[in-house]
């Protein structure tokens, strides 16, 4: 079954897609409970991208993890400069004061921010960028002083880093849960930007699938895929009850069950038989970090057009808003895709 797993992404993909269209349902979602449930449930979304990158990044040299990270870096400050020309385009034409916006998007404490937290002063959504990247320098750090350390540390981690990365996962989901779910059932909620971040958000599934590519014969071995499939049925219920029962969180407990399980599906489908979800998965694998990125500039406009033509309250419109943003999103992230390649072929 492993040699499967290695040969083919579909399954990947097909997570990917999933975690495109949940992660549009956290910025346009359904009404009324409906709605809250969704976005609830939707808090597994960014972690698989995190734990896509973490799992293909076992076994991967140095160099690569590196051109991944400026791959990472380039994209995030273009998907921030994109936003910079769109907000100043914005307030150009509706009439407002372009240096006063500049000074409260971009002053040195917005950039601080940004630096620390990952929380772009532009767009929030962006934080994804700038954890994914710190997650990958963290590793790309952890790896070098592996292999480079001299000290007594550096020795230790070098015969087990696989169980070093598993204790950081561990300990930082933790501090997650007790900073963001349990501090906001407790009326105190610092969960964002400071729980939602490259710390205890992007590390951590990071190092999640890192580890469960390590040990994925050995999981396979213990856990048929039976058993797996039925203990994601159980966490997604589980999830949808504390979803309902807690307060908006930005990663619930179950949350991280779900991901890991879903994870291991994906995993162990191999080759996907559906020929439509194939193509679903191939539309995420090459469109689906631009959806995410330019998703919310297609929000913004419809927004502006449900209010414009004052279908904004009717209850039909909301249901299919977020299917629009779907389908609108991808239609969108063509062009960056296409004006990429042009680039690349020139």
């Amino acid at each position: 079954m492993n040699e499967q797993i290695r040969q083919s992404n579909e399954g990947i993909n097909v997570l990917k897609f999933i975690a495109v269209v949940l992660v549009i349902l956290i910025h346009e979602t359904f009404p009324a409970t409906v709605g809250l449930i969704a976005e609830g449930v939707a808090a597994m979304s960014v972690p698989v991208f995190f734990m896509v990158s973490g799992y293909y990044s076992y076994g991967a040299g140095l160099p690569k993890l590196q051109k991944r990270a400026l791959k990472i870096f380039k994209l995030m400050l273009l998907a921030n400069f994109i936003y910079f020309c769109w907000d100043i385009a914005v307030e150009v034409l509706s009439g407002g004061n372009v240096p006063e916006w500049f000074r409260e998007s971009c002053n040195v404490k917005r950039v601080l921010v940004f630096l620390v937290t990952n929380e772009s002063s532009l767009r929030g959504h962006l934080w994804f960028l700038g954890a994914l990247l710190y997650s990958y320098l963290f590793f790309i750090i952890f790896i070098m002083y592996a292999e480079k350390g001299k000290s007594r540390l550096a020795e230790i981690i070098r015969k087990n880093q696989v169980r070093c990365l598993f204790i950081v996962c561990v300990l930082l989901l933790m501090l997650n849960i007790a900073g963001g779910e349990i501090l906001t059932l407790c009326g105190k909620n610092i969960q964002v930007p400071y729980i939602r971040n490259w710390l205890f958000m992007g590390i951590p599934f990071f190092c999640m699938a890192y580890c469960l590519h390590a040990y994925e014969e050995s999981i396979y071995r213990i856990f048929s895929l039976k058993m797996i499939r039925f203990w994601l049925a159980v966490s997604i219920l589980l999830n949808v009850i504390e979803v309902w029962l807690m307060p908006p969180s930005g990663l619930y407990i179950t949350t991280i069950f779900v991901n890991i399980l879903t994870f291991l599906l994906a995993l162990s489908i191999g080759e996907v038989r559906s020929a439509v979800l194939v193509r679903l998965g191939n539309l995420a694998d090459k469109y689906g970090l631009w959806v995410y990125i330019l998703q919310i500039i297609v929000i913004k406009n419809l927004r502006w057009f449900y209010a414009r033509y004052e279908v904004d309250n009717n209850i039909i419109v909301q249901y299919l808003s977020p299917l629009i943003v779907i389908i609108l999103s991808f239609a969108l992230s063509v062009v960056p895709v296409w004006i990429a390649g042009v680039i690349k072929r020139r």
